[in-house]
């Protein structure tokens, strides 16, 4: 999920296992923030998710063999959607240290274009940044250090006590989960560009006052939360779904996809939610009013001249406070795919 802010991820690898500490400064609404450790472990098949701040902790099962997307080292699938749209190297330069080259990929003009620093050497993200049509350039993704030592065995141990399984599952790209409590944790650098190579003992690290930490800083943020509640804990956000119509779409472009949400709650309240899907459509967000415990859907019209840079969309939505309040903790459709391949240019409209 996206909160518009920045956040700090420290992520940890040995192996078949990565940590990433999450956190994220209080906002109103939500003074005291957010922490979450997530530690994935590959052969496992399990993701354990601890909510620091509400010293909270579950896990979910992982159905990837590849760690988390959000991790620079080792997001290496989208590297051949990359090259398929003609990336322009327009110069080197070094962030943090890091030598890199800078590659630019050129949108439709109302969307703009991505700017990408892919390191020299491990040809991994370094810094990747969206600029719209007004031309402010919005920084999604920065890694701050990388270090190849080995870390800590500790940073590794599952949680004591972590015994509460959530329903759903998650995946390197995202996570589904229909249930009352869930836990999604993904960062900005999520928005599928990707790496070219894969680091088996790879860790991304940086200094920090107990040593070795990690830190990929991003905006807008990726955050944590538990559940989709109002702060009363009446009721919540239980379920979130989307789907295109159409679900798959091959010809001439420019086109258009609908996006359909169904919300579900345990009870009533009004609902927050927003579309994620800034490739086809401004993001929008809105609200819908539940009498009682049920389903509702929404929807918003895209359109695309070329096949989406970021390939899929999603859905988020939690349940306002009494004051009309929606703090961070919100649950999500995970990402559903575009599946859009343009052929052509569409005859003009009579």
């Amino acid at each position: 999920m996206f909160s518009g802010r920045e956040s700090n991820l420290k992520i940890y690898r040995n192996g078949s296992k990565e940590l990433v500490d999450v956190m994220l400064a209080g906002q109103e609404g939500n003074s005291k923030g957010v922490h979450t450790l997530s530690l994935f472990d590959v052969q496992a098949r399990k993701v354990y998710i601890q909510d620091v701040v509400n010293n909270k902790c579950s896990w979910m099962r992982y159905v990837s063999a590849d760690m988390p997307s959000y991790d620079p080292m080792t997001a290496s699938a989208a590297s051949a959607d990359i090259a398929k749209q003609n990336p322009k190297v327009v110069g080197r330069e070094s962030v943090n240290g890091i030598p890199a080259k800078i590659e630019e990929i050129n949108g439709p003009p109302e969307q703009g274009k991505s700017r990408l620093w892919i390191a020299e050497s491990g040809n991994f993200l370094v810094k990747v940044e969206m600029i719209p049509p007004d031309g402010k350039a919005v920084t999604l993704l920065e890694v701050k250090q990388v270090s190849f030592a080995k870390p800590a065995d500790s940073f590794f141990v599952p949680p004591p006590s972590c015994d509460t399984q959530t329903q759903g599952e998650m995946s390197s790209t995202g996570f589904s989960a229909h249930a009352e409590e869930n836990v999604e944790v993904h960062g900005a650098g999520s928005v599928d560009l990707k790496t070219g190579q894969t680091h088996g003992e790879a860790t991304l690290v940086t200094p920090g006052p107990s040593g070795p930490q990690s830190s990929t800083k991003s905006a807008p943020a990726g955050m944590a939360g538990m559940g989709a509640t109002d702060a009363q804990g009446s009721a919540r956000v239980t379920e979130v779904r989307m789907h295109l119509v159409p679900d798959s779409y091959a010809g001439p472009c420019p086109g258009h996809v609908q996006l359909v949400g169904d919300i579900t709650t345990n009870g009533p309240g009004t609902v927050w939610y927003k579309f994620l899907a800034g490739a086809v459509s401004h993001s929008p967000e809105g609200t819908v009013v539940f009498s009682a415990a049920g389903t509702q859907t929404v929807t918003v019209e895209g359109t695309f001249s070329t096949a989406p840079r970021v390939p899929h969309a999603s859905l988020i939505a939690i349940m306002e406070d009494q004051a009309g309040n929606h703090g961070a903790q919100n649950l999500s459709s995970g990402p559903v795919n575009y599946n859009i391949t343009c052929a052509g240019q569409a005859p003009p409209a009579h």
